[in-house]
């Protein structure tokens, strides 16, 4: 991109139906060998000569209880994703949004950002931990609670997105454009390849 350019491209997801369907398949194997292991091992046990039947009992009641919490958490996720209607995310000259169709559902504007409550931390920054994923995370006004918010820069769709590191980079590159008030991270720099603009 560029940034003599006072033009700011405009940037659409593109849905990766190979990695989505992947992704489902094996959701489906691990819930599917979960469950045939459960069942398998009650059968197991059950058929034992050697276990008591209170043993029998306790077992019967505790995989039934653990199948059920699966199969919840399983057709919560069905649900979840059936009523998600988002069809793209497109990251523009006012920010980031998901859409439905051609009807903005959801927006992070380069308008809506604020600096680091705490002065002496960068205001894009990247999520650290050891048992998360490196999230791009920001600090944004939320308009229905008129509170800054802590929020990771995440995609909301029922589907895999080929270019979402491409999109962050975009992103990152409008915050540095348009709201050149706040400090991003070096690490962010680093991690989109953005330490030459």
């Amino acid at each position: 991109m560029d940034f003599q350019n006072n033009e700011f491209s405009k940037i659409e997801s593109l849905k990766s139906k190979k990695i989505t369907f992947i992704a489902k398949a094996i959701g489906v194997f691990l819930f599917v060998s979960t469950i045939l292991g459960i069942i398998n091992l009650e059968i197991i046990i059950i058929e034992s000569g050697k276990l008591s039947a209170e043993f029998k009992i306790s077992s019967v009641i505790l995989s039934v209880v653990l199948l059920s919490f699966l199969v919840y958490f399983v057709l919560k996720d069905i649900i979840i994703t059936r009523n998600n209607k988002i069809t793209k995310v497109i990251v523009d000259q006012n920010g980031l949004h998901h859409y439905k169709n051609e009807t903005i559902i959801e927006s992070l504007t380069f308008e809506s950002l604020y600096p680091n409550p705490d002065l002496k931390n960068y205001d894009v920054v990247l999520s650290e931990g050891e048992d998360v994923a490196n999230d791009i995370c920001v600090y944004y006004l939320d308009s229905s609670t008129n509170t800054i918010i802590y929020k990771a820069i995440i995609f909301k769709t029922p589907f895999s997105i080929r270019n979402g590191k491409e999109l962050k980079r975009h992103f990152i590159k409008g915050i540095l454009k348009f709201r050149s008030d706040l400090e991003v991270s070096p690490k962010v720099l680093d991690l989109l390849h953005l330490k030459n603009l």
